[in-house]
């Protein structure tokens, strides 16, 4: 089974490039709904995909900005919510032309600025319905994170360049610079400096200053009144310097099981911030142990 790309139109003015993919037989195993970090695209999952395919749908946008989704040229057109409003759209459209893709629900697996994604779509009254799970893969806390004013300067321009988006996934993103390949690091950088510059700009900007965090406890506790707990899985990597594992369990882990969500946290060892390419099949035989475990 292999996936394919789509350019879905879900507004009059945004296409997002979306991966999917369906296992030959029908089940009753939900779809995994893959968001992506901030300078990715939908081809992190890449490897992860060939290996959850045959068992589980698969859905997996390039948001707005990255990739060959649509690009907003308002720099201020990439906030959470705007990514959320993009994803809502989308299923929509899938549920009225892929009905069987999403016949059994869908878990959220989000990548760190993903991962504060799919934390907040959560609170969308179409997609809580549909939602068995969440994975939260290096997550960046819902609440508020600001960097001190240099960094942040830093981060905006981090992805100019080759040579300066290149400097970043080997000495920051990675946990050991070797454990993907030189081909591997040329497409990331690449696809980081191909992003638009309003994308590219926004997370370090305003994205990260978001607060969501009561609007996510909130929609966890309803959620949970209406459905019944809710299942998290936390995935960190050891050697992570974006997301650190400790700020992960008290920002994220911690949170959660706080508004009473079933929350598992899992520590993988010698890997950094980019899991889904560190570490896709360790990362892959967690997901489905998570959803096997429904």
């Amino acid at each position: 089974m292999s996936s394919e790309e789509f350019p879905i139109p879900i507004s009059p003015s945004i296409t997002l490039h979306t991966l999917l993919s369906a296992p030959s037989q029908s089940s009753d195993r939900p779809a995994l709904l893959l968001l992506h970090f901030w300078g990715g695209s939908n081809r992190i999952y890449q490897p992860s995909i060939s290996l959850l395919q045959a068992r589980y749908p698969i859905i997996a946008p390039s948001l707005r900005g990255w990739g060959t989704s649509s690009a907003p040229a308002d720099a201020t057109a990439y906030r959470i919510t705007d990514y959320a409003a993009d994803i809502v759209a989308l299923l929509l459209h899938l549920q009225m032309e892929h009905p069987t893709l999403l016949a059994n629900g869908i878990v959220i697996a989000g990548h760190s600025m993903g991962g504060k994604l799919a934390q907040v779509l959560l609170s969308y009254k179409e997609v809580a319905p549909l939602v068995r799970g969440l994975v939260l893969i290096a997550p960046a806390p819902a609440g508020r994170f600001a960097l001190p004013d240099d960094m942040r300067e830093q981060q905006i321009h981090a992805y100019d360049s080759i040579e300066s988006a290149s400097f970043v996934v080997e000495n920051v993103l990675l946990g050991k610079a070797e454990s993907v390949s030189k081909a591997a690091k040329k497409e990331l950088a690449e696809g980081m400096v191909a992003g638009s510059p309003g994308a590219r700009a926004a997370w370090p900007e305003y994205g990260m200053a978001e607060d969501y965090e009561r609007a996510v406890v909130e929609s966890v506790e309803q959620y949970q009144r209406g459905r019944g707990q809710l299942k998290v899985l936390v995935i960190v990597g050891e050697l992570d310097r974006v997301e650190e594992p400790g700020n992960v369990e008290s920002r994220v882990a911690v949170a959660l099981r706080n508004t009473g969500a079933d929350v598992k946290m899992d520590r993988m060892t010698g890997v950094g911030h980019l899991v889904p390419l560190e570490a896709p099949e360790t990362m892959a035989s967690a997901i489905t142990a998570f959803v096997e475990s429904f």
